[in-house]
């Protein structure tokens, strides 16, 4: 063969393999830490989960899809308490994280909904979970440490009243 076919060829595969490369959405770093839900009670059909999302990247993450193999479905929902006492809990249509942002998912605020779980979470067990982000080219695996539903009385802050 000749040398001009080959020149072709390879600048042909070049430019073939740097365009795969620009469609190919780059990973966005989000990190899920502090991830823990509380035991649930026998015959519970829901539970909650909470932890901290951050978006390392330079970019909006916007949360596409959660789930789990322990239950039907996860949602994200808000809950707060107005000063009346009443608690409210509503679900959340989407949720966006800012370049550089953290989202922190607790009790009274924005937190995992598990509906139709099929066993009781037990503490001292782990909850699996997938989050998928949009434009992100893997899943992030989540483990939450499933803590007992009534705090032991050595993690609840006491006074000394004399």
């Amino acid at each position: 063969m000749n040398k001009p076919f080959w020149t072709v060829r390879v600048l042909f595969l070049l430019a073939l393999g740097c365009a795969a490369g620009m469609a190919r959405p780059a990973h966005a770093q989000v990190l899920a830490t502090e991830a823990w839900s509380r035991a649930t009670p026998p015959g519970a059909t829901t539970a909650v989960g909470y932890m901290l999302l951050t978006n390392t990247s330079g970019e909006e993450r916007k949360l596409l899809k959660i789930v789990s193999p322990v239950c039907d479905m996860v949602s994200v929902h808000r809950s707060s308490v107005d000063s009346q006492g009443v608690s409210r809990m509503w679900p959340v249509g989407s949720l966006k994280i800012d370049a550089g942002a953290s989202v922190r998912f607790e009790p009274n605020g924005l937190h995992l909904m598990f509906t139709g779980i099929k066993a009781p979470f037990q503490a001292g067990t782990k909850v699996p979970l997938v989050l998928r982000f949009e434009g992100d080219d893997q899943d992030i695996t989540v483990q939450l440490e499933v803590r007992p539903l009534v705090p032991a009385a050595t993690d609840v802050h006491a006074h000394n009243i004399q």
